[in-house]
């Protein structure tokens, strides 16, 4: 009898060996795919980070972009009410941040359709209320773009 508890306890106990081995090699595929979930998400993650720390770092362009923008618009009143007769368009500058980029802008003057008797030949009038640069006012309206490290933001104003 002793020597058949003996084999029982052999067995459960190969049987019982087996079933561990087994159940490692599922447990290191279960690391394996926890792993690469884990790994998946911080890639996915580091991605977005990547895109919106760029995105800041553009909201500051647009800042240098839209002041340039604006200086464009300061500088064009400042020759229009200057200037007898109209100077010459458009104005354009370009200069740089002391970084070595390029800001810049550039300004169009449209005359407004009650000053079309007053402006000269050469100058822009649109008079056709469907043209995109129609100027409805009864003097000038004008558009500068400012532009810094391919971002651009514009004005437009009218008086």
């Amino acid at each position: 009898m002793k020597h058949i508890t003996q084999q029982i306890k052999q067995k459960k106990r190969s049987v019982i060996h087996f079933s561990f081995s087994k159940e490692k090699g599922i447990s290191l595929l279960f690391v394996v795919l926890i792993a690469g979930v884990i790994l998946a998400i911080g890639l996915g993650l580091s991605a977005i980070l990547v895109q919106q720390l760029r995105m800041m770092g553009e909201v500051g362009y647009s800042v240098i972009a839209f002041y340039a923008a604006d200086s464009g618009v300061e500088e064009a009143l400042f020759n229009l009410y200057q200037s007898s007769p109209i100077p010459f368009l458009p104005y354009e500058r370009e200069w740089e941040d002391g970084t070595l980029n390029t800001v810049s802008y550039s300004v169009s003057v449209t005359c407004g359709v009650g000053n079309t008797d007053e402006c000269p030949s050469w100058f822009p009038q649109y008079t056709e209320p469907t043209d995109p640069d129609y100027c409805s006012t009864d003097y000038f309206c004008l558009k500068s773009i400012g532009s810094y490290r391919n971002v651009k933001r514009a004005i437009q104003t009218e008086y």
